[in-house]
Parts: structure tokens; sequence; C-alpha cells
């Protein structure tokens, strides 16, 4: 049985929403907590990879999101945001 490729893009959008809704659930339980891993991304990851990962929590949380399973929403829908399965 032949095996699919793997489509990276798609992981790695998968995986930034996850880690986007982690840490909207930490912002929820401990502030401090979400800060502390947004610093320590900046830290380890160079050429911006910690500025896409705040943005986006930023907007999520903008939005309403909390960090439930599979919600991704998007300012396209007058700020109501639309949650979509990722």
């Amino acid at each position: 049985m032949p095996v699919e490729p793997i489509d990276y893009e798609k992981f790695e959008e998968d995986r930034h929403k996850h880690e986007v809704r982690q840490v909207l659930r930490w912002r929820v339980e401990d502030r401090e907590k979400a800060v502390r891993y947004l610093d320590a991304v900046d830290e380890k990851r160079r050429h911006g990879g910690g500025a896409k990962l705040r943005k986006d929590v930023l907007e999520q949380w903008k939005l309403g999101n909390r960090g439930a399973p599979n919600d991704w929403r998007s300012a396209e829908f007058n700020g109501k945001g639309k949650s979509e399965t990722s």
C-alpha cells in the first residue's frame, strides 16, 4: 500500500495553529506563563519565528479565541470571527 507524501506546508500550518491555541489556553490560566513562553520563543527562534506566533496569538485573542480545540477565527467576518477546524 503506497504511503501518502507529507504536505510539510500544511503540517507546519497545523502545528502553528495548535501552538497558538496552547498559548491562548495558558493566557486564560496564567497570563505570565503565556508571556514567559512567548519570550522564550523569541530567544530560541531567530529570524522572526517568534514574531509570527506573537502576532497570531494577539489576533486570535482579540477575536475571542481562548484556545478551544480546533478553534481558529478569521478577522474577515466583521470581528465576530469564524471558527474552522484545524
